[in-house]
């Protein structure tokens, strides 16, 4: 229910900054775009990442441990689609834009995402009295959380294995995210969680920056440099932020402490 109101999220806000809405919509530029970027990209990771998750335990109830993972998870993300539409709700009255169809119905959009992520806190809030005091793991690394999402492709994998090549199949089923930083054990996730934090934020920033190319390209070298260095920087600074202020929450990286920061060693 929860990555369903993620997904649900995530459309409106892509729909919302196109088309008609653009001139209706005072929340499409920034600070309100930047803030909504960043909180779709955690809805819809830490709602997939629950989800994932969840389909462990049904599979494997030993799993069961990961239960308040998965609640704090479905918590964050109802949470952040929640104050980020209040924000846009805010954004929308202080505009005082003149009333159209278009804007009724942008409104109604806002209105249908903030229901659905107060039925998540509301169907969250009535659950948790009945479950099982249970104490989360504490040693959780982002290795952990690959082979979490993994098994979600790993069963779709194997419903379609009819359909697809012998060895994809296979590499899928053994695929482990211990073995598969093997080579590269300096960036294990499982060893060295913030030095693979980094490096996914960085990624993620050029993959944002490469993204912003369907609106053209820029005018000269040097206004494309400083576009793919704001964009890279402040992607990387968000991922950052979000795994030193979740990370432990949601299972992602260790409690204990470590000495192993961005390049470290």
């Amino acid at each position: 229910m929860t990555l369903l109101a993620a997904i649900g999220f995530a459309i409106f806000w892509q729909v919302s900054k196109g088309g008609p809405f653009r001139a209706v919509n005072p929340f499409g530029q920034d600070p309100y775009d930047a803030v909504g970027s960043i909180a779709v990209q955690v809805a819809l990771f830490v709602g997939a990442l629950s989800w994932a998750r969840s389909v462990r335990i049904r599979h494997d109830p030993s799993q069961s441990r990961m239960i308040p993972l998965i609640v704090r998870g479905d918590a964050l993300v109802a949470s952040t689609i929640l104050v980020t539409i209040i924000a846009d709700a805010i954004a929308v009255l202080a505009a005082r834009v003149p009333p159209t169809s278009w804007g009724n119905l942008l409104l109604a959009g806002l209105a249908a995402v903030s229901a659905s992520a107060m039925a998540c806190l509301i169907a969250l809030a009535a659950s948790v009295p009945r479950l099982p005091p249970i104490e989360p793991p504490a040693d959780l690394t982002p290795a952990d959380a690959i082979d979490d999402l993994w098994i979600v492709v790993r069963r779709l994998v194997i419903r379609l294995r009819a359909f697809l090549p012998g060895r994809l199949v296979e590499w899928v089923e053994a695929f482990r995210a211990e073995s598969a930083f093997r080579q590269v054990p300096w960036i294990d996730p499982r060893s060295h969680p913030w030095r693979f934090a980094c490096a996914s934020a960085i990624l993620a920033g050029m993959a944002l920056a490469l993204a912003q190319l369907r609106e053209g390209l820029p005018h000269s070298l040097e206004s494309g440099l400083l576009v793919v260095f704001i964009f890279v920087g402040s992607e990387a600074a968000a991922v950052i932020a979000a795994f030193a202020l979740f990370g432990k929450v949601l299972g992602l990286r260790p409690s204990r402490k470590r000495a192993d920061y961005c390049g470290s060693r």
